[in-house]
């Protein structure tokens, strides 16, 4: 940015998603110090290829921030990305450039870009400052937590509630926060726990519940009373109408969240005693509140938590619309999240991956040096979105969780909340190349040991292992192309997702990649979301002999964190 012209520079589309149909605008705030005449040249690109260009010329006044719209390019899709650049001109001189991206999709399943409301206070009330932020990340589909009067009652009966973790509360606000979201082209998801109720609840029917084997019932801090899921459970009609109504109120779906426990309990019916296996229920309860939901709103969802991976073997066959894991140790390394996504892919490469990972090292009250906890949390962000996964992290305004009580949530410094808005627009603008359900993964069969498809010649070892002091090599391909994902650990103490990192990764300079031609390439083309001008970059390669037959060579740009390079195949032979 030239300051002698420009105070301020944004851009932004003015909704999270858009559906397949529907028109839209780039928003541009300018700001100058002093009187001027600007011309924008906003270019549209999908993929690396410019798709359209608008130019339009502004007059400003000092001081005064301006907003101005430029309407979309849009195609009809059932899913895919687009990049913007938006350069300032003044006198003929670029004085500025800005990027942003946006997407158009059938429904928010196709790239469920997981966010959070959970500040439902009064004194919110008309503030939507959280609600514009999340559309900056392109935030398309939020979890409104702990929205409910109680969780055995979820709607509440007047305006003005005292909520069970004793948070004065306004179902007004949460109308209000739902209309907004909806405004921004976000689907609203309402928080219910399935088998949470309080402890008056179950005193009041002890035959709901689930007990332990010495006969206590299971409960979380004496607040929160485990109910019997089991489908001829009477709890399980009144959960299920409760979610309805939740979608009746106005919400798109209901988040279903579990404690992980109890895996086995008892329940008591009839004066019997009978054993349940939990897992073998929860595809039934997501099934019927699937179907409860839609018969309300046809474009109703649900968003099922397996707790730390459990059950996922069972409910990943179920109606709904992602595969939602919550992380907790044992998986504690960055390729461990990967393998948490694979798993998850396998079962149903359809669905898409959601990982709720939360970042203790944000904690307020933990104390931490901030970059410290942002040095690893873009290491974070890089092995989740690089291995095809989504990651709940960022909501409210500028918020990133750190805990499961989500009011506990952080606050992102402005400096580091814009290399984060980067690599959301990264992850919006490529989606088709690092989520589409088509991609296979060949990482363990195409680069290092005995594999030789994919090699390179740097400073560290490239491999697909997530090994500190190398490169994460994670290669997948799909037809008519092959995707390399690259992820700088050199010179981490550790591979540690929660923790923070002393540094970043020592950048990777001249690296050469030699890949065999197994199709005629049309081009090979790089991108980063740590490249501050996103700039998509067309690789010159050589044709040099390989032992099964010729392979392209290149040279890579600089590898800071995460780095994508793409091989594009002719569509003839």
């Amino acid at each position: 940015m030239d300051n002698g012209v420009l105070t301020h520079i944004d851009i932004y589309p003015d909704q999270a998603q858009y559906k397949t149909g529907q028109s839209g605008s780039i928003i541009i705030e300018v700001e100058t110090r002093e009187k001027a005449v600007l011309q924008l040249v906003v270019g549209f690109y999908k993929l690396e290829q410019q798709v359209a260009e608008g130019r339009l010329s502004i007059s400003t006044e000092p001081g005064l921030r301006q907003k101005v719209s430029v309407p979309l390019f849009t195609e009809a899709t059932e899913w895919a990305g687009y990049g913007v650049k938006a350069a300032v001109l003044c006198n003929e001189a670029v004085v500025s450039t800005a990027y942003t991206s946006y997407d158009i999709a059938d429904h928010w399943g196709r790239a469920p870009r997981y966010g959070f409301l959970s500040d439902f206070r009064s004194e919110e009330s008309g503030d939507t400052r959280d609600v514009d932020s999340m559309n900056k990340f392109h935030l398309n589909v939020i979890q409104f937590y702990d929205w409910m009067y109680r969780h055995d009652d979820l709607v509440p009966k007047e305006d003005e509630f005292i909520d069970p973790m004793g948070r004065t509360m306004s179902y007004k606000v949460v109308r209000e926060k739902v209309a907004a979201v909806h405004d921004k082209g976000m689907a609203a998801m309402a928080y219910g726990a399935v088998y949470a109720s309080l402890k008056d609840f179950l005193q009041a029917r002890p035959e709901w519940g689930l007990y332990n084997r010495q006969g206590d019932p299971f409960q979380l801090i004496d607040l929160f009373y485990i109910m019997d899921i089991t489908p001829d459970s009477p709890w399980t009609d009144h959960i299920v109408e409760q979610f309805r109504q939740a979608v009746q109120a106005g919400f798109d779906g209901i988040h279903m969240d579990q404690y992980g426990f109890p895996k086995k309990a008892v329940r008591r019916i009839g004066g019997k005693e009978e054993q349940v296996d939990l897992a073998e229920c929860y595809p039934a309860l997501i099934n019927r509140t699937h179907a409860a939901v839609k018969e309300i709103k046809a474009e109703a969802g649900v968003i099922f938590n397996n707790v730390g991976n459990y059950p996922i073997n069972k409910t990943a066959s179920a109606d709904q619309e992602a595969l939602y894991i919550e992380v907790w140790p044992p998986v504690v390394r960055l390729r461990e999240l990967k393998g948490l996504i694979d798993h998850a892919r396998s079962l149903d490469p359809h669905k898409p991956v959601i990982l709720s990972a939360y970042l203790p090292s944000f904690y307020p009250e933990a104390g931490h040096d901030k970059e410290w906890a942002e040095n690893g949390a873009l290491l974070t962000m890089a092995s989740i979105f690089a291995s095809g996964g989504y990651h709940l992290l960022l909501g409210e305004d500028h918020g990133m969780l750190t805990m499961p009580y989500y009011p506990d949530y952080a606050v992102m410094r402005p400096e580091f909340a814009i290399e984060v808005r980067r690599y959301y627009d990264f992850i919006v603008r490529f989606g088709v190349l690092i989520h589409d359900a088509q991609l296979e993964d060949v990482s363990y069969t195409y680069t290092a040991g005995v594999n030789t498809e994919i090699t390179f010649v740097g400073n560290v070892p490239f491999a697909p292992n997530g090994d500190i002091n190398s490169v994460w090599t994670i290669i997948k391909r799909k037809p008519g192309y092959q995707i390399l994902q690259l992820i700088n650990l050199a010179g981490l103490e550790d591979d540690y997702w929660e923790h923070g990192k002393k540094q970043r990764p020592e950048a990777q300079n001249g690296v050469v990649c030699t890949l065999l031609i197994e199709q005629p390439i049309e081009c090979i083309y790089t991108a980063s979301p740590d490249d501050q001008a996103q700039k998509v970059i067309v690789l010159d390669y050589e044709v040099v002999p390989h032992g099964q037959g010729v392979a392209a060579r290149f040279t890579l740009p600089s590898l800071r964190i995460w780095s994508m390079v793409v091989v594009k195949f002719s569509l003839q032979e």
